[in-house]
């Protein structure tokens, strides 16, 4: 007993993992499936969006609903690959088909008013369907359930009922041919008759049973002509001649607008409402035959609701059963030939397409054999958009992107954010329900990492975002783009969609300054988020360079100072143009937007002096950082030269090899900033070669060198110190009713402090032993004692001149 228990826990163990090993692929694949959908929603969006689908009266071309019909359907052909018998197999199977039906009838929906609209003039039914609306909802509706059975039933093999059929000469076939022979021989069946009104054989009897069987079939596809045809050709010709009448109901021209002596009109409608009440006492005499498939079929072309719907084994086929019997109710009313309270009895059926659907949904609504079709049908054919944005938002509500053990089918998602979309840019008013759905789809392309086809569309759908959460959701994905390729396409996709892309990547800066506060940001991650300031051009030059400046602050007075960081900042600020951009902007009146919060935010007056300050301020400032690497660089070149004591970094390989190398380029230009770093690698090298030879180069030539070092940096030394860009007073002193530069004034007047000082004492020691002293003395008279550093350093300094001999006034 033991035993047998254990084994029936084992199996049921390992059926268990066999669902959850399905479920898993089933999920990885219709993400697969999701990841291609979305593309190509978004391709028709795109389109919309454009006014490609615009016709007039603000309508949206079929032509729109026809390709997401034709999308639907290939995704819902890749379902049917999934696993069998998981979950998440069989709900994505029902959700991509029910897509495709959806998109199905709103695309015969958009259409109907355009097909009939040749013949407005001279047919009832183009004027029912062009001009009430109604009717054109539920004629719809008669129309998208005859497409969706003709689909099912040919697939079940109703193709090789009817050419068995077109093969077969007549309803009498066996009568006909036992009846040519010479003499019945023993056994022969005695019913053989070409007379209609007998039975004939048992085979004849089983011939017409499958042949009415296949008319109704054609009929609730919609090819009740092809069955009249097949009717007349098998001598079926009453049964022909019934079909007929209702193929002509569908025919514009056989329904005339107006009646006359010429089109008999008056007496042909006379006569149908007449064979209506005829055919319904035939059907009530038969006294429970609805079973027989001859009365199946009258009851269908009589629109007799009860025996369809005993028939229907699906919600579409019962669809088709109450709009079949509610369009040849609203024709006959229309004709006038019966008056309203004989419709009512003789049809009994909701006459709209809204208590049509909801008499429907009383029965289907939360069942699993339908997911969301009925109610989307419903609101979207009867402009309810607003059930429709809360029967979404009730839909894909707890949607969690890419977790496998959501409740929620992402091709659930795909369908509702598409048609909140869709509302949307055709001019629905937004509210919270489609607001939610929005930002769903919206999170679940800026997750999808990798793909900057999806990057592209998060720009796009950002149009559809509350306004009070467009920038925050934008800035968001903004922090999660992971390459540069990535970000141009964004930033550039924002910009076709009119979205104000210069003060998003300001918000993101700002947001990532106060993180940066809060020490919650990596380094790392600022100056990757300071590159969307820098794709921006010329609105947000200003800003990029004046986030350049902070990064560059920030890391040079970290100790020690990490050089290679600070100059791949620079490099890249040089290598995007940033300094040109700038200038570039201020020459073209561009709206510049800064950092800065003194004054408006981030928007700049065009021509204000106070935007004037800040450009001017900002290219100094970055100037002046600048000038402290130039100025570092020949220090340590001087300092490696002359054995003097000096902390440093070496060039690393990698860098150097960035760089282009340690040797003068022949095409270096005046402006190059990576000349005293050339120089300084050379030093490094050769002090390198030195201490592995233990020898040293020839004195006379090294000194010479170190005088042209001396030389070059003087100036710059000079420069550096009466560079307003890094002074605590002018732009950065407090304003007349606030202090917005106070953290500002303080970096830099601690870099003043570190900086200046240790290259007063350095170059005070290389002069010294350079004899130099009285070039050095008039570089540092000339400040007249205005060095912008504590006056405890300037004293420090004047002691350490005093020991290095120099003699100061």
């Amino acid at each position: 007993m033991f035993s047998a228990g254990d084994q029936s826990s084992g199996s049921l163990e390992d059926s268990n993992d066999e669902v959850r090993r399905k479920n898993e692929t089933a999920f990885k694949y219709s993400q697969l499936f999701h990841t291609t959908l979305c593309e190509k929603l978004y391709q028709e969006l795109c389109a919309l969006a454009i006014g490609e689908f615009d016709i007039p009266e603000g309508q949206i071309s079929p032509v729109m609903w026809t390709r997401l019909h034709e999308i639907y359907s290939e995704v819902e052909m890749q379902t049917r690959k999934l696993p069998n018998g998981a979950k998440y197999s069989i709900d994505s199977q029902k959700y991509a088909n029910e897509a495709v039906q959806i998109a199905s009838i709103l695309s015969i929906y958009t259409a109907l008013a355009h097909e009939y609209d040749e013949t407005l003039e001279v047919s009832l039914l183009s004027k029912l369907v062009v001009d009430d609306v109604e009717f054109r909802r539920l004629y719809a509706l008669l129309l998208w359930s005859e497409k969706a059975i003709s689909e099912q039933q040919y697939e079940s093999g109703l193709g090789d009922k009817v050419r068995k059929i077109e093969s077969t000469k007549s309803n009498r076939i066996n009568s006909i041919m036992i009846l040519k022979r010479p003499t019945f021989s023993a056994g022969a069946p005695k019913d053989a008759s070409l007379d209609p009104d007998t039975p004939g054989t048992k085979e004849d009897q089983a011939l017409e049973q499958m042949a009415y069987t296949t008319f109704f079939q054609l009929v609730r596809c919609g090819e009740t002509t092809k069955a009249a045809n097949l009717a007349i050709d098998l001598g079926m010709s009453a049964v022909g001649a019934q079909l007929q009448l209702h193929s002509m109901l569908r025919n514009p021209l056989d329904v005339p607008l107006k009646v006359s002596s010429q089109n008999f009109g008056e007496v042909k409608r006379a006569r149908r409402a007449k064979y209506y009440e005829m055919t319904q006492r035939l059907i009530e005499e038969s006294k429970g035959s609805e079973d027989n498939a001859y009365w199946t079929l009258v009851s269908a072309l009589r629109g007799n609701i009860a025996p369809m719907l005993k028939a229907s084994k699906n919600v579409i086929e019962k669809v088709w059963a109450y709009a079949n019997s509610a369009v040849l109710a609203r024709l006959l009313l229309a004709e006038g030939a019966m008056d309203q309270e004989t419709v009512a009895t003789l049809f009994n059926v909701p006459l709209t397409a809204k208590s049509l659907l909801e008499e429907l949904r009383t029965e289907y609504d939360g069942s699993k054999e339908v997911y969301i079709l009925l109610r989307v049908i419903d609101d979207m054919l009867n402009d309810d958009i607003e059930d429709l944005f809360k029967f979404a938002n009730e839909t894909v509500g707890e949607y969690v992107p890419d977790d496998k053990n959501c409740e929620v089918n992402v091709l659930a998602l795909d369908i509702f954010f598409h048609l909140v979309a869709v509302a949307y840019a055709s001019g629905f008013e937004p509210n919270d329900d489609g607001n939610a759905v929005i930002v769903l789809g919206f999170d679940d392309l800026r997750v999808r990492s990798g793909s900057t086809s999806h990057k592209r569309m998060a720009a796009f759908y950002s149009r559809f975002l509350p306004e009070d959460m467009k920038i925050p959701e934008i800035v968001e994905t903004m922090k999660m783009v992971e390459s540069e390729k990535e970000r141009e396409i964004f930033a550039e996709s924002l910009k076709q969609s009119d979205i104000n892309f210069g003060r998003c990547a300001c918000t993101l800066i700002e947001q990532i300054r106060k993180d940066d506060e809060a020490k919650i940001v990596s380094l790392e991650a600022q100056i990757d988020h300071w590159n969307w300031l820098l794709v921006g051009g010329e609105e947000t030059a200003l800003a990029a360079l004046e986030e350049c400046n902070r990064l560059l602050r920030k890391i040079m007075l970290k100790k020690p100072m990490d050089e290679p960081v600070v100059r791949q900042i620079i490099r890249r600020a040089i290598q995007m143009e940033l300094p040109k951009t700038l200038s570039q902007a201020v020459v073209n009146g561009t709206t510049l937007l800064s950092l800065i919060k003194d004054g408006t935010l981030y928007e700049q007056e065009k021509g204000s002096q106070l935007a004037i300050d800040k450009v001017e301020h900002a290219a100094y400032e970055f100037y002046a950082l600048c000038s402290i690497l130039d100025v570092n660089n020949f220090i340590i070149t001087i300092a490696l030269k002359l054995n003097l004591m000096v902390k440093y970094s070496p060039i690393t390989d990698d860098e150097l090899a960035a760089m282009g190398g340690g040797k003068r380029l022949d095409n270096v230009n005046a402006l190059d900033w990576e000349a005293s770093l050339r120089v300084r690698a050379r030093a490094e090298q050769t002090f390198r070669e030195d201490l592995c030879k233990k020898t040293a180069a020839d004195h006379n030539t090294r000194l010479g060198m170190v005088h042209q070092h001396f030389d070059t940096v003087l100036p710059i030394f000079r420069g550096l110190v009466q560079n307003i860009g890094i002074r605590a007073e002018y732009f950065l002193s407090p304003r007349p009713n606030s202090d917005p530069m106070r953290d500002h004034r303080r970096e830099i007047q601690m870099l003043r402090n570190h900086f200046i000082t240790q290259f007063f004492l350095t170059l005070a020691e290389a002069a010294a032993k350079l004899n130099e002293t009285t070039r050095f003395q008039e570089v540092v008279t000339s400040f007249n004692d205005d060095f912008g550093i504590d006056q405890s350093l300037v004293a420090t300094i004047k002691g350490y001149y005093a020991k290095v001999n120099i003699k100061l006034d």
